[in-house]
């Protein structure tokens, strides 16, 4: 079965789907509901206030009316007789509304609500597709995917599939795990609450338990006979540490000294590096990089985004190339000539350091010599991603960085076989980052104030949850920022950046930015890691209640790394979250990575979230879950039949807890 085959879905809507990572029938069922909703759930409406949501059913009770406010801007309006009595709903810019509301259907909504007086309006709900069942799974809008038409699509799905997965059935029964397909038909489709919550737990046991078992079955299968040799010494970096424009922290010269003394031991390194943002996790790296040229290796560094790699590499040409070393770039925006020249450069060892993003694991790229693979941000890579770099270098040691500081059970669970190095201090001379949340009566000062700073030469990041605007009202969106700031701003350089943009594109944007060109740079979450633009000494984050404290702490980080007093604004309607004033009072990540944890579960430090997951697992991944899942995982290694089955999947770089889903 292709998506094709389902009916409902055209080529249009195939399209949007691809557009978020759903290409195949499997990613369908791996798009989780966000929450769930009791249908017969009665509210005590005179208690709600704006913003609440509220799910009511009833009958439609005159057409829906369509009114063109501005060019772009279309509003439809229909009003409902339900047991809370007459209740207005409105949507902006969704034309299939009127069809699918006509007057005298029954219809159940599910949404926000604004209360003006005595008067109750829903403002974007989703009509949600009752089943016969009394409990309703929820998703998050997809743009252009109206939410029946992808209920339906999961409905016909579910009735026809039977999924299995790689946990044997004597272990599921130890563990008391249902058959996956069934956590499956409860996640989408559940009897009630409590089994729609078991469900999910159950999936989440499946998806960490195989990512636990991937990574023993990738370090199994990296095993290595040989060790490469090296004859310097730390001191034979003494002269190119004296001659780098700052002085290495005690925590980064602790941790480059682990680094080399796992380099010169009789066993291959297998290393952790994490350290709070900015704390020099990059240059420790570089000069790790450097001691293998010193002993005539070549070294490989992958970055997730082509930025960031760009980034690492002007960082390798200023440092390491004025001491013999020579640099090379793959990334995927290079042309055809500069891309055969890189090959070329890495085959026949002229590059002693390689430098890209996932263009490294193409087929094509042959290192000549390499003793040492290090993966930065490694938790935005699969374990298969990882694996295969590794493969195209067999016994070369493995140096793995995070600036995601990741809470201290949860390291000893997943890498409890890693050894590990923490950069705890930031570097000296770091200005301070004051972060403010801001009620919305002050956002045009906030406007105002940063657009004035940008007058005096200051950057400015404003960080947005979606690229354009959809039906989920509330949202800033980055392309509507940017084109009201445009217009009101003229006078300001202002850039857009996403990551629906051509690499080349992001990377001139960005060159922009930093070179002052662009003073306010209105963009997604592409700009989370790794981006140092010392000019940029202020950042909004809209809609931050959404965001992770890690993430929050990692978007803060683009700023403070100038001279300047910097500022992270927290825009905020109504009361300001606990978690955020946390947040806005601590600068710690290794603090804040322990807070949220414990708050809200494993789900921002976990790098296992696969093509086509669209959203994590209604579930909270806590300690206790991690260390179920890691029970299972031994569990099913220790099956000769199971493990084998893990070995394939690892080989064939097989990303999903599900083996196999067939159509009856």
């Amino acid at each position: 079965m292709n998506l094709e085959d389902i009916k409902g879905l055209g080529k249009t809507r195939i399209e949007k789907l691809r557009a978020v990572g759903i290409v195949r029938p499997l990613d369908l069922l791996l798009h989780f509901p966000y929450k769930y909703v009791e249908l017969d759930a009665r509210a005590d409406i005179d208690k709600l206030k704006t913003g609440d949501e509220l799910t009511v059913a009833g009958t439609v009770i005159n057409e829906p009316v369509v009114k063109f406010l501005r060019k772009g801007l279309r509003l439809t309006q229909a009003t409902l007789q339900t047991q809370y009595g007459e209740i207005e709903a409105a949507w902006f810019n969704q034309k299939y509304i009127k069809a699918a509301l006509p007057k005298g259907k029954f219809v159940c909504l599910h949404g926000k609500i604004k209360k003006f007086r005595n008067k109750i309006t829903l403002s974007a709900p989703v009509i949600v597709r009752q089943n016969g069942k009394n409990t309703v799974a929820l998703y998050r809008n997809i743009p252009g995917i109206p939410q029946s038409v992808f209920s339906e699509a999961v409905d016909m799905l579910l009735s026809c599939a039977d999924v299995h997965g790689y946990i044997p059935e004597s272990v599921r029964a130890n563990h008391g795990l249902p058959p996956l397909g069934k956590a499956f038909c409860e996640v989408h489709r559940p009897t009630n609450i409590i089994s729609a919550h078991n469900a999910a737990r159950a999936l989440s046991l499946e998806k960490l338990s195989y990512s636990l078992c991937m990574f023993s079955a990738v370090k199994a299968m990296a095993s290595r006979s040989e060790k490469f040799e090296y004859s310097r010494d730390f001191g034979d970096l003494n002269n190119i540490i004296s001659s780098l424009p700052f002085e290495l922290t005690r925590s980064q010269t602790a941790a480059l000294k682990d680094i080399i003394a796992s380099l010169k031991s009789e066993t291959p390194m297998n290393r952790l590096l994490q350290g709070d943002v900015g704390c020099g996790k990059t240059v420790i790296a570089l000069l790790a990089m450097y001691f293998a040229y010193l002993n005539g290796y070549q070294s490989v560094l992958m970055a997730p985004t082509e930025i960031l790699a760009v980034q690492h590499y002007k960082s390798a040409i200023k440092f390491l190339e004025c001491a013999g070393a020579k640099a090379v770039l793959l990334s995927g925006s290079l042309n055809k000539t500069e891309r055969e020249q890189a090959l070329f450069n890495i085959e026949n060892k002229v590059a002693d350091i390689v430098i890209g993003t996932h263009a490294l694991l193409s087929d094509d790229v042959r290192f000549a010599k390499p003793a040492l693979i290090i993966t930065d941000e490694q938790q935005r890579f699969g374990v298969n991603q990882r694996g295969k770099l590794e493969s195209k270098a067999p016994n070369a040691d493995i140096l793995v960085m995070t600036a995601t500081p990741i809470p201290r059970t949860l390291a000893l669970t997943l890498y409890g076989e890693l050894e590990q190095s923490c950069i705890t201090a930031l570097p000296a001379g770091r200005p301070e980052i004051i972060t403010s949340a801001v009620p919305e009566k002050k956002f045009e000062g906030m406007f105002d104030y940063v657009l004035e700073r940008a007058r005096l030469g200051e950057g400015t990041y404003m960080v947005c949850p979606r690229i354009d605007s959809d039906e989920e009202e509330g949202l800033v969106s980055a392309a509507e920022l940017y084109a009201r700031l445009k217009a009101k701003y003229a006078c300001v350089g202002i850039g857009l950046l996403h990551g629906k943009l051509k690499d080349s594109e992001k990377n001139e944007i960005m060159g922009d930015f930093s070179r002052g060109k662009i003073k306010v740079l209105v963009a997604t979450t592409v700009i989370e890691v790794g981006i140092d633009v010392p000019s940029a000494a202020n950042i909004i984050i809209f809609n931050s209640e959404r965001y992770g404290l890690s993430q929050l702490h990692q978007l803060r980080g683009r700023v403070g790394r100038g001279d300047k007093k910097s500022y992270c604004f927290l825009p905020v309607k109504g009361t300001v979250p606990e978690r955020l004033e946390f947040f806005r009072n601590c600068n710690n990540g290794f603090e804040l990575s322990e807070y949220d944890f414990e708050k809200r579960g494993a789900g921002d430090f976990i790098g296992t979230r696969q093509h086509g997951d669209a959203e994590e697992l209604p579930v909270k991944i806590d300690a206790a879950l991690i260390s179920e899942a890691k029970a299972i995982s031994e569990e099913v290694l220790r099956d000769a039949d199971a493990a084998a089955g893990i070995k394939a999947a690892a080989k064939s770089g097989a990303e999903q807890y599900v083996r196999t889903i067939t159509m009856n």
